[in-house]
């Protein structure tokens, strides 16, 4: 029996959820004492996430201590922090439960080990157990040690589902929550926010790109947007309008009926290459809002103003390797946050992946944007001469930087200091 009243300990969906977090912890190699450990306190570590969790009034004589270890967490601020962004999510329940059973598992290693007195490796009275200042304080440093401080997670989440939508924000605070160092999750955190900060200063010029009218000339067929628009009614329509008055009435009112489009996706398309290296994320001084900003946010800033503006995107990043396609603006976030970012740059890797790419997926229509700043001293002429061959239009956006092969052989659009304004500019001149 565990230590909630609301889980159903003989469910097959709850045993399946155990199961999967022993093959977890078993993959990781992270040595898990099951014979400590039952499945019921395992149950326990997903739900208290998943659910708002009802302890029992009296814990189970053999888990008194799971109880107490159980029972403090949910008074402590780290849980109220997790529990913003684990309930009804799978995925970071699930992560919160490994957190907490490798916190519980080094407990009871520490207890083995005579590391905390006044608690013996048998059954024990939960008042005597409650009453133990050094337990309590080492309850409190495990978790503090394994759940991490994840203030301020909830709030860039809702911060990035408002500028780029549900499902973004759900996976920046999935991933940001798995990711176990300290400095490096608020270092990612800063990134995240720079990033959601830039792109709504600069939201006008961003949404959806532009559609030209061409007046006269059909261009497709649509469905109806005004009334007026009903002088250009497609045959169907038409024969809708003569065999049933009803129907045609009823698709009038809910404006489904067909007409022939005079207007023309004129938007670009638009193949990027976004450098990811290590010297990306050293940081360029801004003179007017006197603060440092990483270069690769200010770049990935570009890429996702370009997706949302363009009519279709492809998108690498790339340091000492060249990283697989994206598409969507939720990947940029996930490859943003799980890429860690490598010394070197290989410019021309990445070029003759994009002439590849190119070749084999018909892109030669695309226009190519090399976004770096220009940190590689062995970048190929020819390479580039492959890649104006290979696209519509070729050009380099260099952050902070120079080179002068990229320069002497490319339209380059040179950027000193990165801010929203510099973002606008960049736009305006892809």
């Amino acid at each position: 029996m565990g230590a909630l009243i609301n889980v159903d300990y003989s469910d097959e969906l709850t045993r399946l959820r155990v199961h999967e977090i022993v093959k977890y912890f078993q993959r990781l190699g992270i040595p898990l004492k099951l014979s400590k450990i039952s499945n019921e306190i395992i149950a326990d570590s997903f739900y208290v996430h998943y659910r708002t969790p009802i302890l029992r009034e009296k814990p189970n004589n053999e888990e008194v201590l799971w109880y107490l270890f159980i029972k403090s967490y949910l008074s402590t601020d780290v849980y109220q922090e997790v529990s913003k962004i684990s309930r009804y999510n799978y995925q970071v329940s699930k992560s919160a439960s490994i957190k907490l059973l490798r916190a519980y598992n080094s407990l009871i290693s520490r207890i083995e080990r005579g590391a905390v007195e006044g608690v013996e490796d048998k059954r024990q009275d939960l008042r005597e157990l409650s009453e133990n200042q050094q337990l309590r304080q080492e309850i409190n440093s495990l978790l503090r040690f394994y759940m991490g401080n994840i203030k301020n997670i909830e709030k860039l989440r809702k911060s990035i589902t408002k500028a780029l939508g549900n499902e973004v924000g759900k996976e920046a605070a999935e991933l940001l929550f798995d990711i176990d160092i300290d400095p490096y999750r608020a270092r990612l955190a800063k990134i995240l926010e720079s990033l959601v900060e830039m792109l709504s200063a600069i939201q006008p010029e961003v949404e959806q790109g532009e559609i030209s009218e061409r007046r006269g000339v059909l261009s497709g067929v649509t469905r109806l947007r005004t009334y007026a628009d009903l002088q250009r009614a497609t045959n169907l329509s038409k024969a809708l309008y003569i065999q049933s008055r009803e129907l045609f009435g009823y698709k009038l009112a809910t404006k489904s009926l067909s007409i022939y489009d005079m207007s023309l996706d004129t938007r670009d398309r638009v193949y990027l290459l976004v450098d990811k290296s290590g010297s990306m994320f050293y940081t360029l001084y801004d003179g007017v809002a006197m603060d440092m900003t990483q270069k690769i946010t200010w770049a990935t800033a570009l890429a996702i103003a370009l997706m949302k503006k363009s009519k279709r995107v492809v998108l690498r990043f790339f340091d000492q390797m060249v990283y697989p396609p994206i598409t969507n603006i939720k990947d940029i976030i996930k490859s943003l946050l799980r890429v860690l970012p490598l010394g070197g740059t290989d410019i021309t890797a990445a070029v003759h992946t994009a002439v590849r790419d190119a070749k084999q997926m018909g892109l030669h229509n695309y226009k190519l944007i090399i976004i770096t700043d220009g940190e590689d001293d062995m970048v190929q002429p020819e390479v580039l001469k492959m890649a104006k061959a290979s696209f519509r239009e070729v050009k380099a956006v260099l952050i902070g930087g120079y080179n002068e092969t990229i320069e002497s052989y490319l339209p380059t659009i040179k950027i000193n200091t990165v801010n929203p304004e510099s973002l606008k500019l960049a736009l305006k001149n892809i």
